[in-house]
């Protein structure tokens, strides 16, 4: 707003009030003060006309621009979490003005939600929703992010689900089709996400120096958006080497000639772990704990283990110290002491 065209002036009860042009019209808007220096300072700190409020925009209209929006900057699993939090939300608060959305809402969401998933699923809902309501206030659709100060459910501390060395034996043993068990024991040995094994490109693997680089693509959006180089074994060097030379597509892993769907990996997996007779608890992405933990039982350190993984912070692997800590017994016995 041009200064020029904004003043002050007084009116008879003592208040000072701020005059300005809106639309060829002359407005005014009270600052409350009855000193000047004090409505001075408000006239200084004024950074959009006070004719500013944000857009009416109801849940369901902002919902549609959003996941348009999503769907070209975020990966389609993080865009599938959207949509179910977006139709709940719509379901909890009814189609009101994102305005209208307060903290009465935030726990009525939290509390619905409760009854039928686990304090862990609701979490990602929560925090999906606070992603999400910050762009509506970054287009100006709100004023305040309910969901900003979220207090998350409380979660009871559980060491992460892996395969031992015999479970998983078993499970090779029921998988038949030979290109469903590379994938298996490729994502055991690198600790890969399932989306990055799918989208895996020949182009982005280099056996010379055995190396795998995930980064993001016009088709598939890597996590945060983040780039990583992750070491490769010899066994994986030496199958990927084996038909590399006679592979004409574009990606590692394919089935009937096409990309390998994640949602198929997912379903197919679950069919094996059924077969097998493992604890239903386990899936896919339940090996890339495996990786983790069985380094960590090999006295791998925890940094070593975030930086396999890819994780951001340290506070993200120490799901695993507990393993750490069970190997640890040989080096605290190496303290020897005269004692009788």
């Amino acid at each position: 707003m041009a200064l020029s065209r904004v003043s002050l002036f007084k009116r008879s009860n003592g208040v000072w009030y701020i005059l300005y042009d809106q639309q060829g019209r002359r407005r005014w808007k009270s600052t409350g003060r009855k000193l000047k220096s004090e409505a001075l300072a408000q006239l200084v700190d004024l950074k959009e006309p006070p004719e500013h409020k944000p857009q009416t925009k109801r849940i369901n209209e902002f919902a549609k621009e959003f996941l348009d929006f999503a769907e070209v900057n975020y990966a389609r699993s993080s865009c599938d979490i959207f949509r179910v939090c977006l139709r709940n939300l719509l379901r909890i608060a009814g189609n009101c003005p994102l305005q209208a959305l307060e903290q009465r809402h935030v726990d009525l969401y939290k509390t619905d939600r409760l009854k039928t998933k686990s304090p862990v699923s609701v979490n990602i809902e929560l925090r999906s929703l606070r992603t999400i309501l910050n762009y509506a206030l970054r287009w100006k659709l709100i004023e305040e992010n309910p969901f900003k100060c979220v207090q998350l459910v409380r979660v009871p501390e559980m060491p992460p689900l892996y395969f031992t060395k015999e479970q998983f034996e078993i499970l090779l043993s029921v998988i038949q089709e030979e290109w469903f068990k590379e994938i298996v024991i490729f994502t055991v040995l690198t600790g890969m996400r399932r989306g990055e094994v799918c989208n895996l490109r020949w182009c982005d693997v280099d056996l010379e120096r055995k190396l795998a680089h995930v980064h993001s693509t016009p088709t598939f959006r890597s996590k945060w958006g983040k780039q990583r180089v992750i070491p490769l074994n010899d066994w994986i060097v030496q199958r990927l080497s084996q038909r590399s030379s006679g592979e004409d597509g574009e990606y590692v892993f394919t089935f009937e000639g096409k990309k390998v769907d994640e949602s198929y990996l997912t379903h197919k997996f679950g069919d094996y772990m059924r077969a097998a007779r493992l604890n239903g608890k386990l899936h896919f992405h339940s090996l890339r704990h495996t990786f983790a933990t069985w380094l960590v039982q090999q006295s791998v350190s925890i940094y070593e283990v975030q930086k396999l993984l890819g994780h951001s912070s340290i506070e993200m692997t120490q799901i695993y110290s507990h393993l750490q800590s069970e190997q640890l017994h040989g080096t605290v016995n190496k303290i020897t002491l005269p004692l009788n």
